[in-house]
């Protein structure tokens, strides 16, 4: 997971196009640090949801998020290329319309890119880390998952034919994944504890 492929990211993006064109203007490589913070309310299942539904038919969910984190972008190596990564904490807590109890995740990540490979054609080959901790409280506190892992992400990298790293598009190939995970499936968990 690396770049524009994290929706956290996005508060984050905004500050950058803020301060990249800056530092480029200067010709210094890219170095960036943002501290992002951000309260939000939102429905699910989202309108641009082709499905349209959310865990099994139900339909306007509260979904609470609070996020905190650092993103980055570095230029390192002798290669020139801007490496990115996001450290963050959120906690989400979705609502159960028919019975108004909430069903808590906290997740601790980092995402940051590893590798990045150029393919000789405008186009690179990026090997993302993303690892971290979740857990998952049901609506009196109580402690019901707890997962603990990460992947290597791979992504076929556009670079448009530009040196701009924030105009780059990202196409996902693959995922390895180790870890320690309770439970499979977030639909059953979140139904069963906010069932009443």
């Amino acid at each position: 997971m690396s770049r524009t492929s994290s929706a956290l990211l996005a508060s984050a993006l905004t500050l950058t196009a803020l301060v990249v064109p800056a530092a480029g203007a200067q010709a210094e490589p890219p170095h960036l640090q943002v501290h992002y913070s951000d309260s939000f309310d939102s429905v699910l299942p989202d309108p641009d949801d082709p499905e349209g539904w959310f865990c099994g038919g139900l339909t306007g969910v509260p979904l609470h998020t609070d996020v905190d984190g650092y993103f980055s972008v570095v230029e390192q190596g002798s290669d020139g290329f801007s490496y990115f990564a996001d450290r963050f904490r959120s906690t989400l807590g979705y609502t159960n319309p028919d019975t108004g109890l909430t069903y808590t995740v906290v997740r601790v990540r980092q995402v940051r890119d590893l590798r990045i490979v150029d393919n000789g054609d405008s186009t690179q080959t990026l090997t993302g880390l993303s690892s971290g901790s979740l857990w998952a409280y049901g609506p009196d506190g109580e402690l019901l998952d707890v997962q603990h892992g990460r992947s290597f992400d791979t992504f076929g990298v556009d670079t448009m034919g530009t040196q701009d790293p924030f105009d780059d598009e990202l196409t996902f190939i693959g995922s390895e994944a180790v870890g320690l995970r309770t439970t499979t499936d977030f639909c059953d968990d979140f139904l069963a504890a906010t069932a009443g």
